[in-house]
């Protein structure tokens, strides 16, 4: 590709991008916070619930945040009563997390709300063109990976 094709292109693709960021700001009002968390807290709740417990510093991993914001995150969150900090039992010098019933009754209902709408998106594709769509979104992610190694 010449330089002026990838100028070009670059044009497109951040016209694309911004429209998908807009998009998910939407989703975010409309799907997470009605549940009345952040997106971060929604995502560390589904991710808690998809490993049972998990420690801050896996979970931190998981999450691409610090171990200072995640701190955070977990306190709001422990505050609230949706998850709990325990003593692994193994090493009692690793703090894991997991959640509270009240934890697990929200993250099941924000999981459910999200698998509801995914449905729909999938739903609103052209038949046929999940396979080329799911793709190239992971085209995309990996383009971001590339550019940016240190995100995420």
């Amino acid at each position: 590709m010449k330089p002026f094709d990838v100028i070009c292109c670059s044009d497109d693709v951040g016209n694309v991008v911004r429209d998908l960021v807009r998009l998910f700001q939407l989703f975010e009002r409309d799907q997470i916070k009605v549940h009345g968390f952040t997106t971060t807290q929604c995502y560390v709740l589904l991710e808690i619930m998809n490993q049972q417990e998990i420690s801050m510093r896996t979970l931190s991993e998981r999450m691409n945040l610090n171990t200072s914001t995640m701190t955070r995150v977990l306190d709001t969150l422990v505050r609230d009563g949706f998850i709990e900090r325990v003593k692994s039992d193994s090493d009692r010098r690793l703090v894991l997390v997991k959640l509270t019933e009240k934890g697990r009754n929200s993250a099941v209902a924000l999981n459910q709300s999200l698998a509801d709408y995914y449905g729909k998106v999938a739903l609103s594709l052209p038949e046929g063109k999940i396979d080329d769509v799911l793709e190239s979104a992971r085209l995309l992610i990996k383009a971001f990976e590339s550019a940016n190694p240190n995100c995420c």
